[in-house]
């Protein structure tokens, strides 16, 4: 059976990159009905925390991106470790090297001690990393891929304060869970070669390697805080739809003709490593913002109004009427791109009184405004407000008595109704606010051009 892994440090919050990578392995396990595993790499005990493991399988978790088995924390199985390392002792496969001076500094984590069998005070424990023989592997995105023996070095296993590192932990974990296939970012596979030399040195079984190109910024270089968000957690709270980040992610590196949408069900079906692109990707903010604008716009409008009441919140605004607020979003939740930008865009519509600030309104004719909502009151105080058709024939009929073009009157009427020019039509707006609140904006708009 197919297995693969992805294995998160708990340093800091999960980055944009790591979901895309947590998002291919586990995909190519799926397409190929094999299993995906979760592993928490936290042998930096100093910076590991609960709030970030927390946070990473959480998110992950909303992305539907779930462990088939449980998590496995590598914290716990320094034993394990241990083990394997004597073996390659006795093997002749590992030696002693004392500590420099100069050297003590990369040696992380000296204030936590981890005694055992092994540690020797100012030591640490090398891998004799053969250098008489290339290493060769055919990597499932990059093709052949050749790493010369000039390159290899003795890499430290086990570190002075009894911790063991990153190149041994992850090879003797991936032989004990019995990956088959280990799909990373490309900024490992300098550390391949290294790997697989411990892999044989431990006499087991070589998995496949896939790596994947690094996500960039439009500057070319790695993705990183100053292009914007990379944490996943800021996606999520900017009101970005999970199945819109996955979709989008899935098509930074890898594609289906020229298809854009895809559900789960489909990537799984569709998804092959084989054509994962080899070369960098753009991460591209307006294409996700379209595609998230793209989800919202064909959710309907009741999980719409579910996901954007705690937005609502957020700002101190209380959804005491779900219909208003399920009417009020039918009018164009296809206006921006994220939940936060859409609550934040419909707040004036749950406001006793609007901030009128004629900035906004550009070259406005007082005189001709306050003439203009005089006889539109007017005409809608007579109106009995029972469909839309009677509020548009209202503002018709201003139009003629006042022998003004709609042009002239739509944006006084709009701006009096949102305090703004870009708004729906009037008789959607009027409709939905009703009689009493539109007659009160417009009478309150009135008197601040007074």
């Amino acid at each position: 059976m197919i297995r693969t892994r992805f294995a998160p440090s708990p340093t800091g919050w999960l980055h944009i990159g790591g979901v895309r990578t947590a998002l291919f392995s586990w995909l190519f396990s799926k397409s190929q009905a094999g299993e995906f595993l979760i592993r928490i790499d936290d042998t930096d005990t100093s910076r590991s925390t609960k709030e970030f493991c927390d946070s990473i399988i959480s998110s992950l978790s909303m992305l539907s991106i779930n462990s088939d088995k449980n998590l496995v924390y590598q914290s716990k199985r320094f034993e394990l470790y241990i083990d394997k390392i004597e073996i390659l002792l006795q093997n002749n496969l590992a030696y002693y090297d004392k500590v420099e001076i100069n050297e003590k500094t990369k040696d992380t984590n000296l204030d936590i001690q981890y005694k055992n069998r092994l540690n020797k005070d100012d030591h640490v424990i090398r891998f004799k990393n053969p250098k008489n023989k290339s290493v060769e592997i055919e990597d499932l995105v990059h093709g052949k891929v050749i790493f010369e023996p000039k390159t290899f070095h003795d890499v430290v296993i086990l570190r002075s304060n009894g911790v063991p590192t990153y190149n041994l932990t992850t090879v003797v974990d991936d032989i004990d869970l019995e990956i088959t296939h280990i799909i990373r970012g490309d900024d490992h596979l300098s550390n391949t070669a290294i790997q697989i030399n411990i892999f044989k040195a431990l006499d087991a079984n070589i998995p496949f390697f896939g790596h994947l190109p690094m996500i960039h910024g439009v500057d070319g270089k790695r993705l990183s805080k100053r292009h914007g968000a990379v944490n996943i957690n800021t996606f999520f709270e900017e009101g970005y739809l999970p199945e819109a980040l996955i979709n989008y992610l899935v098509k930074t590196g890898w594609s289906h003709g020229d298809e854009e949408f895809f559900s789960i069900e489909q990537l799984i079906k569709l998804f092959s490593i084989d054509k994962v692109t080899k070369s960098s990707a753009i991460f591209d903010y307006d294409k996700l913002n379209w595609m998230n604008q793209h989800y919202i716009k064909n959710k309907n409008i009741q999980d719409v109004a579910n996901m954007i009441t705690p937005y609502l919140e957020l700002l101190d605004i209380k959804v005491e009427d779900r219909k208003y607020l399920e009417n009020i979003l039918s009018l164009g939740i296809d206006r921006d791109y994220n939940l936060k930008n859409i609550a934040a865009g419909i707040t004036h519509y749950f406001k006793d009184e609007l901030d009128y600030n004629l900035d906004d309104f550009p070259n406005i004719n007082i005189e001709q405004s306050k003439n203009i909502l005089n006889n539109v009151i007017e005409k809608l105080t007579k109106n009995t407000f029972e469909n839309k058709s009677e509020i548009n024939n209202c503002i018709k009929e201003v139009c003629v008595d006042m022998t003004l073009k709609f042009k002239d009157i739509g944006p006084v009427v709009r701006f009096a109704l949102t305090a703004r020019l870009n708004a729906p039509s009037i008789d959607e707006l009027c409709f939905i606010l009703e009689k009493d609140k539109t007659l009160r904006r417009l009478n309150n708009f009135y008197n601040n051009l007074n």
